[in-house]
């Protein structure tokens, strides 16, 4: 059958903590473990690591690319930035000079209007003068004439036919001109 008493004196031994067996299967696994982790590093290292490394510094050499050609391209807008700036303040002064331009043309030829305007009017009153000064010759000679006429016609009904007719337009004439042209100056 069983016996109690070489279980027991077999449990005491075994059940020591820091027995030799004991000590031998911590050995062991201690050794199992250390050997778990470097072979866990390796492959993590190999497989893991190495591509994530890889992928990072992808990555990082990506972005300072990406932040280099952002840098370029920030400089690149602020040249044009100051070019656009420049056009518009040559565009402004060039607008200005325009515009003064203009206005300086527009009153050289409001000042020409205005002289040309000038002369036509002084040549509307110089014929308007002229065409006055020939039609008050021409009322004039016509008056003298209807004047002769008359003084002739009451000459001949006073005196009758003692002083020829031709006589009588000649002094006619000679008085009514003396006499028109004394009070046409008179006139004037």
């Amino acid at each position: 059958m069983f016996d109690f008493d070489v279980v027991k004196v077999a449990l005491d031994t075994e059940s020591s903590i820091f027995s030799a067996d004991q000590l031998a299967g911590y050995a062991v696994t201690a050794l199992c473990v250390i050997i778990n982790v470097i072979v866990a590093y390796i492959v993590i290292k190999c497989f893991i690591f190495k591509p994530l490394f890889k992928m990072i510094s992808k990555r990082q050499e990506t972005l300072n690319g990406e932040l280099d050609e952002a840098v370029k391209k920030n400089e690149e807008a602020d040249t044009l930035v100051n070019d656009g700036k420049k056009s518009v303040e040559e565009a402004r002064i060039k607008a200005s000079g325009i515009i003064e331009e203009a206005r300086e043309n527009a009153e050289k030829q409001a000042d020409n209007i205005v002289k040309k305007a000038q002369e036509d009017a002084s040549e509307i009153l110089a014929r308007a003068e002229e065409d006055a000064a020939r039609m008050k010759r021409a009322a004039v000679d016509e008056l003298k004439d209807d004047i002769a006429d008359l003084a002739v016609q009451v000459a001949e009904r006073v005196l009758g036919d003692a002083v020829p007719k031709a006589e009588l337009i000649m002094s006619a004439k000679k008085y009514t001109g003396e006499v028109i042209r004394s009070e046409v100056k008179t006139d004037e």
